[in-house]
């Protein structure tokens, strides 16, 4: 059972995931192998649940391919990325990367699929530097929140609703939280500041 949500990177994790064949249809292997070995406490009669799984690596994989993303694991370009998948709503993906002279650039896609279906085409796209107070203020809501610190998983179960996906890779290595319909609480609140930075307007959240 894991008790943190940093995975260390290297090479060696990036093999175990070849070797191990978590890679979507085009080849490419999104989340490592240390996902799919790690393990969360639940409660309610279940001793524990996987952070990842085939199911989840090929469906959040399906998205974010159709996005155009790459993984983020291998820490070869630090990044935040964030996505959200609605099972009956466009799926969108918000990644932000810092650059060279200290700014941070937002990539922000959106698809024409449904987050618990086929995700379609890419339907609109922004790529944008970031202001320094939106810098800033992301920064602020990353510290105190805490998002990126709370554990991979919980344990919440539901046909529909959305999956709310935080992936970071930097120094301290590769982070991911991954929440179901959060009404409330850290992910909620980081992932509703991400997607405000769009100036997409959405009805439906959930």
């Amino acid at each position: 059972m894991i008790q943190g949500v940093a995975f260390p990177i290297s090479a060696g994790l990036i093999g175990l995931a070849l070797l191990a064949g978590k890679l979507g249809q085009d080849g490419t292997a999104y989340f490592p192998q240390a996902l799919h070995d790690a393990t969360v406490a639940c409660a309610l009669g279940f001793r524990e649940a996987e952070v990842m799984d085939e199911h989840r690596a090929g469906w959040y994989g399906r998205h974010l391919r159709a996005a155009g993303e790459s993984p983020i694991f291998d820490g070869s370009r630090p990044a935040l990325r964030f996505t959200w998948l609605r099972s009956f709503h466009a799926p969108v993906v918000i990644r932000l990367n810092p650059t060279t002279d200290g700014g941070v650039l937002m990539t922000a896609t959106e698809l024409s699929g449904k987050g618990g279906y086929d995700p379609g085409g890419v339907t609109r796209r922004i790529e944008r530097r970031l202001s320094a107070e939106e810098s800033a203020a992301v920064a602020r809501v990353l510290e105190t929140t805490g998002a990126l610190a709370q554990r991979p998983r919980d344990c919440d179960l539901g046909l529909d609703g959305a999956q709310w996906i935080l992936e970071s890779a930097g120094p301290e290595g590769y982070r991911f939280v991954d929440r179901w319909s959060p009404r409330e609480g850290p992910v909620r609140e980081l992932g509703l500041h991400l997607i405000g930075l769009t100036g997409w307007t959405y009805d439906a959240i959930y």
